[in-house]
């Protein structure tokens, strides 16, 4: 019985050994590492990040109707720059804190003249043309 494991050995003695030649290869991308592999670690990073920013908005915090008022404005401002695009139409969204004017401008471009209605502060947006 004591022979199997002695046989063993010397079977293993006598095979051929291969070894190849360890090259080290960087994964993270700042340290000439595939490009490819950052946004992989960046994903792992922030999946494992337990801290908070004090400053970020709480989305939790919104009840339905106040998502449902995100989506309607947003909705309704895309359908007016379409408009303006599209068809050459002005339009105006009014709300109780907000006047959005949207005027369509000459080369495919389009203005957005936002006024706070609390504050007076007035602010204009021009997309696709050169601004003046």
């Amino acid at each position: 019985m004591k022979a199997y494991p002695t046989i063993l050995a010397m079977m293993l003695a006598s095979s051929p050994l291969y070894a190849g030649e360890l090259i080290y290869q960087p994964i993270n991308p700042s340290f000439g590492g595939d490009p490819l592999n950052g946004n992989y670690l960046l994903n792992k990073a922030q999946a494992q990040d337990n801290n908070k920013d004090p400053d970020a908005l709480d989305y939790g915090s919104f009840s339905e109707s106040d998502l449902f008022l995100q989506d309607l404005r947003s909705s309704l401002t895309n359908d007016a720059i379409e408009d303006a695009l599209e068809n050459g139409t002005n339009s105006t969204i009014d709300s109780s804190n907000l006047n959005i004017k949207i005027t369509s401008l000459q080369g495919g471009g389009f203005e957005m003249l936002i006024l706070n209605k609390q504050t007076g502060e007035r602010t204009t947006v021009r997309f696709g043309t050169p601004s003046l």
